[in-house]
C-alpha cells in the first residue's frame, strides 16, 4: 500500500515535470516540443485541467483549432464554469467559422463574468453588513456598560450634587 502511494507521487511529479518543460517550450514558441510534453503529462495524469488547458493554448497557437477545441472541452468537463475556457472555445470556434458556437461560448463567457461580478458585489455587501452589525453591537454593549457601571453612576451623582462653579476640597480632619 505504501509502495502504491509512492508510485502515485512519482507519477504526479513526472507529470508536473513534463508540464513545466511544456511551459518552457511554449515560452520559446517551440510548439511541437510543448505539445509532446503536455501530452506526456496528460498520459500520466489526465485529470489535471492545467495540462489540457495549456495543450489547448498550444494547439490554438499553431492553428490546429479542432484539437484546441477538444482540449478546452476536456477542461470544461473537468472544471465547469471556467471563464477563460469559454473565451478560448469562442475564439477557436470563431477561427473555424463556427459563428453559432462561437456566439454560444462567448455568451457563456460574458454570463460567467457577470455572475462573478455579481457574486463579488454580493460578498462586498455582506461583509459591509457584517461590519455594520459588529459596530452596532459594540456600540450597544458600550451603552449597556456605561449605564450599568457603578463608577459611572457615582460620578453622575457627584456631578448632580455639586454646584457649578463651587469646587470645594473636602475637609478630611
Amino acid at each position: 500500500m505504501i509502495g502504491a502511494c509512492t508510485d502515485e507521487v512519482q507519477i504526479h511529479k513526472s507529470a508536473l515535470r513534463y508540464y513545466s518543460e511544456g511551459n518552457e517550450a511554449l515560452k520559446h514558441r517551440d510548439y511541437q516540443i510543448a505539445i509532446w510534453n503536455y501530452q506526456k503529462a496528460i498520459s500520466l495524469d489526465s485529470d489535471s485541467p492545467n495540462f489540457h488547458y495549456n495543450l489547448g493554448l498550444t494547439y490554438y497557437e499553431i492553428g490546429n483549432y479542432s484539437e484546441s477545441i477538444d482540449s478546452f472541452k476536456r477542461v470544461e468537463s473537468l472544471v465547469p464554469n471556467q471563464t477563460d475556457t469559454y473565451y478560448n472555445l469562442a475564439l477557436a470556434h470563431h477561427k473555424m467559422s463556427n459563428g453559432r458556437l462561437a456566439d454560444i461560448y462567448f455568451n457563456r463567457y460574458q454570463d460567467m463574468l457577470s455572475l462573478r461580478k455579481a457574486q463579488e458585489r454580493l460578498e462586498a455587501v455582506r461583509k459591509e453588513q457584517e461590519r455594520e452589525a459588529k459596530i452596532a453591537e459594540s456600540d450597544s454593549k458600550r451603552k449597556e456598560l456605561k449605564n450599568s457601571s457603578p463608577s459611572t453612576s457615582k460620578k453622575t451623582s457627584l456631578k448632580k450634587n455639586s454646584k457649578p462653579g463651587n469646587s470645594e476640597v473636602p475637609n478630611w480632619e
